[in-house]
């Protein structure tokens, strides 16, 4: 019999807990402990969007609720912009984390935004996209057919969902004190039907580092939305 885990999920770009339900109400009837958490200002919490928010606020928050909680042994699993909240908690506080997956998203790098991560044409876009919201510089949601969901309902469901995203968590240089993982057992699990622009070479650069389990998925970006049986499995398989 499988043990029973707690996983902790964290939520991509404009988006909210609720963008994991599918996965979760996956993982939770196969007997585990299943939650996601918003990020302030964003999802569920989009009515406390406030100038101050980046991503030390999210990491600070994070790590918050899982002191509080006392959660520890967990995997924790970051989709796309999660995935750099979920990789500075794990910098921050190893000793709680079994295992660190990453859903599509970056690694992270000290001193490196994710504005200096991604290419430098869409960087450029985005810029030209920014507006202010609550005194706050935020990046709004892109138009529903970037998010690589092929049912026509479920891509405008989850368009509808979305909110603004503070612009800080994009252009702050990020701290990190150790290597990526911080010497947690880590898994990648890659979208490939199709590749994300965002992620180019991602990877690729993955594939090269030999700590981490690269896990390719024939879905697309957004998969914890359009393909949450196959992410469900992932998570599942975990060693």
């Amino acid at each position: 019999m499988t043990p029973k885990r707690t996983y902790v999920c964290l939520p991509g770009a404009w988006m909210g807990a609720w963008s994991w339900q599918f996965v979760l109400e996956r993982l939770t009837a196969a007997g585990h402990n299943a939650r996601a958490l918003p990020f302030r200002g964003v999802g569920e919490r989009a009515a406390e969007l406030a100038p101050d928010l980046d991503n030390d606020v999210f990491l600070a928050d994070t790590i918050a609720t899982l002191e509080r909680e006392d959660l520890r042994d967990i995997v924790l699993v970051g989709h796309s912009f999660g995935s750099l909240i979920a990789g500075l908690v794990t910098d921050r506080i190893p000793e709680r984390i079994a295992h660190l997956v990453i859903i599509d998203g970056g690694i992270p790098q000290d001193g490196q935004s994710i504005f200096g991560r991604i290419p430098k044409e869409i960087v450029a876009k985005r810029r030209k996209l920014v507006k202010q919201v609550n005194g706050t510089d935020v990046l709004p949601f892109a138009p529903v057919g970037s998010l690589i969901i092929d049912d026509p309902e479920l891509a405008a469901w989850t368009h509808r969902q979305l909110t603004p995203h503070p612009l800080a968590c994009y252009t702050k240089p990020i701290r990190l004190t150790h290597p990526a993982g911080n010497g947690r057992p880590m898994t990648y699990v890659a979208c490939t039907k199709p590749r994300y622009p965002v992620s180019a070479g991602m990877h690729e650069k993955v594939q090269a580092m030999p700590h981490i389990r690269y896990r390719p998925i024939e879905a697309g970006h957004n998969c914890i939305i359009s393909a949450p049986d196959l992410v469900a499995s992932e998570l599942l398989a975990i060693p």
